[in-house]
């Protein structure tokens, strides 16, 4: 009977969260889920790095019309982290993409009274295509841009799409990329950081960009050797509803998942991510439960 219930448990895990736990990479086990406090203990005896911190962010994602729990990571984030300059968002706010679900989440976005840079997530952009629209129609209506950069503190910060599971990253936009990340060089930035709904890689989970449609895991590809060569930072993504952070293999790409925000098809408890940059362009991840 333990058998069954286990194979059951496993199962539902791994279908929720697209990991496979036991697939999962030591690398990914040891910086999200074993923080012992021996850890602790060994992170309080190192030299602290804190003075260094430049400006701090506020990363969401996957709300999925939890806008209660959006509130309220807002809300304690703002509490916790009173220095926070912006909040970024790594998509999927909405269940199928309606209007109404995207006004409903803008508004907590406007009441938290933060700069905020949204990128789009997959599931934001369903109503949109089931009425035969171009995907990122309700999207634009409401929140404006699929895709932006900007600049904070020398830093260039470059939101990308990648949600449209069929389509992938189309023609202009990879113009654009080029053009951003080349501006970056030309306009001597101290580092770029990216932003992705979908993981171009992940170790464990299968829900990355190309596991719908295969022939885009090529773009995933060529796009983390683009990023690469530019000495991007860090790659952030959501839509896994799991908080991990890890390397890519071949180029040694620092990349951070974000959990999730709200409770459904969470393998996790709710939560949002808190983003320190040093002077350094090196960061400090902070996964932090909704309470």
């Amino acid at each position: 009977m333990f058998a069954v219930l286990f194979i059951g448990a496993y199962a539902a895990y791994k279908h929720f969260s697209g990991l496979d736990p036991l697939k999962v990479d030591p690398q990914v086990l040891v910086n999200t889920i074993l923080r012992t406090e021996k850890l602790d203990k060994l992170s309080k005896m190192l030299p602290s790095q804190e003075s260094n911190i430049l400006f701090q962010f506020l990363l969401v994602a996957d709300s999925h019309n939890d806008n209660a729990n959006l509130k309220k990571a807002i809300s304690q984030a703002k509490q916790a982290y009173p220095d926070l300059q912006f909040i970024i968002g790594l998509g999927d706010y909405t269940d199928v993409g309606t209007k109404e679900e995207l006004k409903k989440a803008k508004n907590e976005f406007d009441l938290s009274n933060l700069r905020y840079f949204l990128l789009v997530g997959d599931h934001d952009l369903w109503d949109a295509r089931n009425r035969e629209l171009v995907a990122t129609s309700n999207f634009k209506e409401v929140f404006g841009l699929s895709y932006q950069s900007f600049t904070f503190k020398d830093f260039r910060f470059i939101l990308l799409n990648n949600a449209d599971n069929y389509l992938g990253i189309e023609g202009d936009q990879q113009e654009w990329i080029a053009l951003e990340l080349d501006k970056a060089k030309i306009d001597g930035a101290k580092g770029i950081f990216i932003f992705v709904h979908e993981p171009l890689f992940h170790p464990s989970s299968e829900h990355v960009m190309g596991s719908v449609e295969s022939k885009l895991k090529l773009q995933a590809k060529s796009l983390i050797f683009q990023l690469k060569a530019v000495g991007v930072l860090k790659i952030f993504a959501g839509d896994i509803h799991y908080f991990s952070e890890y390397e890519e293999p071949e180029t040694k790409l620092s990349m951070v998942t974000a959990g999730a925000v709200g409770i459904a098809r969470n393998p996790q408890s709710p939560r949002f991510a808190v983003v320190s940059v040093r002077e350094d362009g090196s960061t400090k991840m902070e996964d932090v439960e909704i309470k």
